[in-house]
């Protein structure tokens, strides 16, 4: 597959040419298997893949897109801030209206294409985690310097104390000393 000079595939690859499905009878259905690379799906949302199997099934009202797509994005570590990939599952269910309607959210154009960039995106954004890590056991950055601590320990004090605790601490030391 062809990339652009931005290392990523053209968003076209995500319109599918089913007039010939919008002129066949309920019930007929095409599938398409996806394997694209490097994938800019819209101006906020690029993958790293995205692989998986496509139906496009003629209704009365429309053509009905089912799959279960396979991808993955770069995110940001939560904890230490690398760039870590995160895989997503993506399962697709909607109907694309052959005739426009102001209620509808998604419908195929009069030309037969059916976009699939829009519904990719919002599927794309609900399934993205809010907190991403880079590993489970991830250590984070030192609070005082920003060393990750994943890449090993800072120079830093181990008993660091939040000046405002200092009070509390002069009190428990205090209360822990035996009578003198």
């Amino acid at each position: 597959m062809n990339t652009s000079s931005n290392g990523y595939v053209p968003p076209r690859v995500l319109k599918f040419q089913l007039g010939f499905l919008l002129e066949g009878t309920r019930g007929q259905i095409s599938e398409t298997e996806l394997d694209i690379p490097r994938l800019r799906v819209a101006e906020d949302v690029t993958v790293d893949f995205l692989r998986g199997q496509l139906r496009f099934s003629r209704t009365s009202r429309g053509i009905l897109v089912q799959g279960v797509l396979r991808t993955a994005i770069c995110l940001e570590c939560s904890r230490c801030l690398t760039e870590t990939s995160v895989a997503l599952e993506i399962q697709l269910e909607e109907l694309y209206l052959a005739q426009p309607s102001p209620h509808a959210e998604f419908t195929i154009g009069e030309d037969g294409i059916l976009d699939l960039s829009p519904l990719l995106r919002q599927e794309i954004i609900l399934e993205t985690p809010i907190v991403a890590l880079c590993k489970p056991d991830c250590l984070g950055l030192c609070s005082e310097c920003g060393q990750n601590l994943n890449e090993g320990t800072c120079s830093c004090r181990a008993e660091a104390i939040d000046p405002r605790l200092a009070a509390l601490k002069a009190l428990r030391d205090k209360l822990s000393k035996p009578n003198q």
